[in-house]
């Protein structure tokens, strides 16, 4: 006999759109016209959501007992609530959800500015460049300062600086505060031997790093960032990030002039 799946299981395939009819003691997934619905078994509809054009849409019910489950499921599946807070405000019985492409090796986060504020600040030493970026107008921008001044929070990216208030519901990416990048580790017992080896280990591998990170022209240092991950080249439609090895800056010797 067939095993029923769980909640999070279930949730997981609605989000992914698939059609077909699930359901266990609780919930259920079933398609009407254009749209995949998600409802429990006395009827009651949680959750409904396109997902067969470019740009997937989704919306929970607000007052319900699977909202927060399926909340941090959607966000995992790159579904973001762009007006959350004013929804809650308002009393909507639904908070509407849009899908974005979330970059490799990134964590979406939507909480408030409070916790952004705190996440940057015991990160910022070791933040890299493009290790926390900021949603605004449907893009994301690397951010450079988070600044806390008397209840606003100021915060400065490739965009411009946007002025929040805590209490904001803010949308963001990072890959470096949850522990990816191993810190050096020295054991208690050790000899000075041991020390300088590790010191002389840690230049070393400063130095590598220094010398995988592309050198950026002056001339073109004001459009284009680097590090050891990549480039980040801003345009006139948003920040293009680019990754790989071997990469090179340079100005072309040829200049078209328009008329």
């Amino acid at each position: 006999m067939k095993a029923a799946i769980d909640n999070i299981a279930l949730i997981k395939k609605f989000l992914k759109g698939e059609d077909v009819l699930l359901a266990n003691r609780e919930l259920r997934v079933e398609k009407a016209l254009d749209e995949i619905q998600l409802l429990t078994t006395q009827g009651i509809l949680v959750a409904k959501g396109q997902f067969l054009s470019n740009y997937p849409k989704l919306a929970v019910r607000l007052e319900s007992d699977y909202w927060q489950v399926i909340h941090q499921l959607a966000l995992g599946a790159g579904f973001i609530p762009p007006k959350l807070a004013q929804e809650k405000s308002d009393g909507a019985t639904f908070a509407k959800y849009e899908h974005y492409s979330i970059p490799e090796g990134y964590q979406l986060h939507c909480q408030e500015a409070s916790t952004f504020w705190k996440t940057w600040w015991v990160n910022h030493r070791k933040l890299q460049l493009m290790d926390m970026m900021l949603l605004c107008k449907k893009r994301w921008y690397p951010v450079t300062q988070v600044l806390c001044d008397t209840g606003t929070i100021y915060v400065k990216t490739w965009r411009g600086e946007q002025t929040l208030a805590i209490s904001d519901i803010v949308v963001w990416l990072d890959r470096n505060t949850h522990g990816q990048r191993s810190r050096a580790q020295v054991r208690k017992h050790h000899n000075q031997t041991q020390v300088g080896a590790a010191s002389s280990s840690q230049v070393a591998s400063a130095v590598a790093r220094q010398a995988q990170q592309p050198l950026v022209p002056p001339e073109l240092q004001q459009v284009i960032q680097a590090d050891v991950n990549g480039l980040i080249v801003h345009t006139v439609l948003g920040p293009v990030i680019i990754g790989g090895q071997n990469l090179t800056c340079k100005r072309a010797r040829k200049t078209s002039r328009v008329s």
